[in-house]
């Protein structure tokens, strides 16, 4: 089994120093680097434990950060209007203050009674269409 993430490379390290440990005697010339494991895995395990400790904390880090920015947008929004609201919408001092100024130029229509005049026909075509069918 090939080990992907550091713990499981953790554990088959653990498991060959385990199970090679009593038989280190009857290999010539691997003590030395048994030894140098041994040490390296000592040193291995809390390694990756600060690591995760630390992942730990970047994840409640970030959700902070994140309720943060979402608070401070709300606030943002309610100061512009705020402000806005004192000393107009479209006024560009409002840019200085890092406001975006309203631009009704490119606000969309409101097209009620259009859309009012388009239900009326469909309305009526449906009718008509259900009369003729019925004949």
């Amino acid at each position: 089994m090939k080990a992907n993430s550091y713990s499981d490379k953790i554990d088959a390290f653990q498991t060959t120093v385990d199970n090679l440990e009593p038989d280190v005697a009857k290999y010539p010339g691997i003590a030395d680097i048994f030894d140098e494991m041994k040490t390296l895995l000592a040193n291995l395990r809390p390694a990756h434990g600060a690591v995760e400790a630390q992942r730990g904390n970047l994840r409640v880090a970030v959700q902070a950060r994140r309720e943060f920015a979402v608070r401070g947008v709300q606030i943002h929004r309610r100061l512009s209007a705020l402000v806005a609201a004192h000393i107009g919408f479209a006024n560009p001092v409002l840019a200085t203050y890092g406001i975006n100024p309203e631009d009704n130029s490119r606000r969309g229509r409101r097209t009620l009674k259009k859309k009012a005049e388009d239900e009326a026909a469909k309305a009526a075509a449906v009718t008509l269409t259900e009369t003729a069918l019925a004949a």
